[in-house]
Formats: structure tokens, C-alpha cells, sequence
């Protein structure tokens, strides 16, 4: 069982960075107000913009980072097993189900990320421990935070540890489902055969190319913009995990937990993983031409899951 803290990396460094900036920039202020009679009230009016707008800056830093030292408290305090977690002493909780989705809005300079979180809580309980819940998750994330991730979670509603979040990710699961992803232009031809192997998807890819300089074979999700490749080349074989290795426990606040905080403390570049239906894709990689593709779908299953996985897909636009 792995445990993981979800605390972003380098906000001290941001933090002592601005206190520096303003420190910097307030002193030659102050010079000009005191020796540059002309236009003090254009000064004075700046100023005061300015340090408004760093210390609301400040301010966002620091309770960002108290959300991130409450999770490291908690996570300090509670144990940790392949059953579950015990708490320190009774507290009152919610269990049920996280949603998030993560996007970009505008560009440039002014390219701002976003996230939407929903809790659906299925019940409230009161006790010393929680069990680690047999339920499926799904997370497909690019490597910009990009997506969209479902858990099971477990929401702390005691004052003390107040939206403190726990997210389940088990590594039970098989995958189902075979077939073959036909793809070919008038030159170049391409068939991947594919298969569930436990934890895994499978299979070998045969291809006949003149224009194309190679195959991939990718994953990806309905609704989800980007692929993973998980191999490439003209006739090969390939076998990627679906499933976590071993039990994962991430605890965040629910504040500040995104798919781009979650993705990049354990999983790295872009992230199809998990319970449900996903596809396999193929892909004609053609020199000055936009590449030629042609998919097909497996299911990845739990016992009990499929409705609930179903029903959170509809409702997220992800079908």
C-alpha cells in the first residue's frame, strides 16, 4: 500500500520570492515619494494598487499552504493499511465519491488553470477508522492537468480536520475485452490485435508501410482531448498496466486537490488508468500529413461498479 500527500512543490520558494519582490520595489517607492514632489498622489495611489494586489497574492500563497500542512498533520496522526485507516480518536466523516475536472482558460500570460470539484456523499458515519472501500476510479490526465479524475473518498467533517480528503485508488480489477484496430490509407496498413491479461491490455501490432514511418498504439478516454502512446514502430508487441500496482491512499485538502496536483505526485506524463470503458487506438504516423487513425473500445471491470461508472460519465459528458 503506498501513501501520498498531495502538497504542491515550491510554494515556499514563491512565497519568500513575493515578500522579497515587495521589499525590493517598495524602497525605491518610498525614495520617490519622499524626494519627487510631482505626481505623489499618482505614487501614492500606485502604491497602494500594488501592495493591495501582492498581499492578496500572499494571502492566496499562505492558505494554500496551511490546507497543504493540515493534510501533512493528519497524514502524521492516522494509520495507514491494506484494510484501511485507523484515526487517532472517533471523527465524524462522509464517504462517498470525488469528481474533479481540470482545464486551461485563455492564453498567453493570461492562460489561468481551473478546476471543478463535486463531493457526492452516499453516507455520514462517526467513527475511529474507515475501511479501504471496494469501488472503482477512473483518472485520465494529461501532463498539464489537463482532465478529469473519479475516486472514492472519504471527506472529514470535524472541525479540527474539516475537508481534509481521502482518495481511494485500488489495484483490483481485470480487464475485458479483445479485438482488432484496423487502420490503412491506400498505401500503408496497419492491424493491432489486442487483449485483456489480467491487470493488463495487450496484444501485437503487424503493419505493411511505405509513406507511414511508424505505428502507435495509444489510450485515451471519450471526451478526453489528449492520447497516451504506450508504443511505437512497425510490428511490435505491447502491454500496459491499467491498474496501480499496489493499494494507493492520497490525502489532500478538498480546498486545493486538483488532477494536475494528483497526476504529478505519483503518475507521470499523461494518465489513462482505472475502472470502465476506455479506448485503444490505432495510429499511421505519415510524414507531412495528418496521422491516420482508427479505435475500438475494452472495458477494464469491478465488480459492482459498471452503472455507478456509467451513470458519473453521462453526467460528466465523458460517454
Amino acid at each position: 500500500m503506498k501513501l501520498v500527500v498531495l502538497k504542491e512543490r515550491g510554494s515556499t520558494f514563491v512565497l519568500v520570492f513575493l515578500v522579497i519582490f515587495i521589499v525590493l520595489f517598495t524602497v525605491p517607492l518610498i525614495y520617490m515619494l519622499i524626494n519627487v514632489p510631482e505626481g505623489r498622489v499618482f505614487l501614492v495611489g500606485f502604491f497602494i494598487f500594488f501592495l493591495l494586489l501582492m498581499s492578496l497574492g500572499a494571502y492566496a500563497l499562505l492558505k494554500t499552504r496551511r490546507e497543504y500542512r493540515r493534510a501533512e498533520n493528519f497524514a502524521s496522526l492516522v494509520s495507514f493499511s491494506e484494510s484501511g485507516i485507523a484515526f487517532p480518536e472517533e471523527l465524524e466523516f462522509e464517504t462517498g465519491t470525488l469528481e474533479m475536472k481540470g482545464y486551461w482558460v485563455g492564453s498567453g500570460r493570461n492562460r489561468s488553470y481551473h478546476v471543478e470539484r463535486k463531493f457526492i456523499a452516499e453516507k455520514r458515519d462517526r467513527a475511529s477508522g474507515v475501511s479501504f472501500p471496494r469501488a472503482g476510479f477512473k483518472v485520465a490526465v494529461s501532463p498539464d492537468g489537463t482532465g478529469f479524475v473519479r475516486a472514492p473518498a472519504v471527506r472529514i467533517t470535524d472541525e479540527l480536520y474539516k475537508n481534509i480528503l481521502l482518495l481511494f485508488f485500488t489495484d483490483e480489477g481485470e480487464v475485458r475485452g479483445s479485438g482488432t484496430v484496423a487502420v490503412a490509407t491506400e498505401s500503408d496498413s496497419a492491424q493491432i490485435n489486442f487483449r485483456g491479461d489480467g491487470k493488463f491490455i495487450a496484444g501485437t501490432v503487424y503493419s505493411t508501410l511505405a509513406k507511414a514511418r511508424r505505428v502507435k498504439v495509444a489510450l485515451s478516454v471519450d471526451g478526453f482531448e489528449y492520447e497516451k502512446i504506450i508504443e511505437e514502430g512497425q510490428s511490435f508487441e505491447f502491454r500496459e498496466r491499467m491498474l496501480p500496482e499496489e493499494k494507493v491512499i492520497m490525502v489532500g485538502s478538498y480546498n486545493t486537490v486538483s488532477p494536475r496536483l494528483l497526476a504529478g505526485k505519483i503518475w507521470r506524463g499523461t494518465v489513462v488508468l482505472g475502472h470502465g470503458e476506455f479506448i485503444i487506438r490505432g495510429i499511421l504516423d505519415i510524414r507531412l500529413r495528418p496521422d491516420v487513425k482508427a479505435e475500438e473500445t475494452f472495458r477494464v471491470e469491478l465488480e459492482e461498479e459498471a452503472e455507478e461508472e456509467k451513470e458519473f460519465e453521462e453526467g460528466w459528458g465523458f460517454t
